[in-house]
């Protein structure tokens, strides 16, 4: 009993660090700016985008264009957060595509953050706009790996 025991903390020592990723696709139907989704890994959640069209800043060209994520992190560890968006008309061109994530550090277990995704030059056809996808993508807080293959 105690060498599987052993065995046991061994192969829990050893374990990488949880990393995980995933996307999913939804159809553009913002209400008032805000809506509902749903894209969970590592039981931090995405469940909301709050899209702000944003206005053209003449001098530099550039638009203030936004969607902001909000994010929970049900776990009971700490993460390192990414937020990807890509939106896209309905020939399957991107009319907009930003990423964003933690401010400072991770989102600790039982913490809600919201992160701002801007798309500041792809953003002239945002009107367009008919599907999206969202990427959320999480690694344990300290891990030195950023991805799964190291």
């Amino acid at each position: 009993m105690v060498k599987r025991f052993s065995l046991l903390a061994a192969l829990l020592v050893a374990a990488p660090l949880s990393a995980g990723q995933v996307t999913k696709k939804f159809d553009w139907n913002p209400s008032a700016g805000a809506q509902d989704i749903h894209v969970e890994t590592d039981r931090v959640v995405v469940s909301q985008l709050q899209f702000d069209m944003g206005d053209r800043v003449v001098a530099t060209q550039f638009s203030t264009a936004k969607a902001v994520a909000r994010v929970d992190n049900n776990g009971f560890l700490a993460y390192e957060v990414g937020v990807a968006i890509t939106i896209f008309d309905g020939d399957g061109n991107i009319v907009a595509a930003g990423s964003g994530g933690v401010k400072l550090g991770s989102l600790g277990k039982g913490e809600r953050d919201t992160f701002t995704i801007k798309f500041p030059y792809v953003y002239r056809n945002l009107d367009k706009a008919k599907t999206f996808i969202v990427t959320l993508e999480t690694v344990e807080k300290g891990s030195k790996s950023r991805s799964r293959s190291d």
